[in-house]
């Protein structure tokens, strides 16, 4: 039940911290196209879905978070 409650504590601070970080990247090098600014119509030929990339970074990072900090705590009960 602990590594569950880690699991879920890291992943949560995690995916939040990705947020922030890729919403503060992706407004720093957002270069507006003016030329399309007058059409009415946009096609977006690649569009690049950041928060499932962040959900999997985050879920990854928290499932060593939690493997680490519970194989910690097992070692010092021996």
């Amino acid at each position: 039940m602990k590594k569950y409650i880690v699991f879920t504590g890291s992943f949560i601070v995690l995916l939040f911290a990705f947020q922030i970080v890729s919403g503060l990247f992706l407004t720093f090098t957002y270069v507006p196209d003016l030329s399309q600014s007058w059409s009415n119509s946009t096609v977006s030929v690649f569009s690049f879905n950041y928060p499932f990339l962040s959900s999997i970074i985050a879920a990854t990072f928290s499932f060593i978070i939690s493997n680490k900090v519970c194989k910690v705590k097992k070692s010092t009960y021996k």
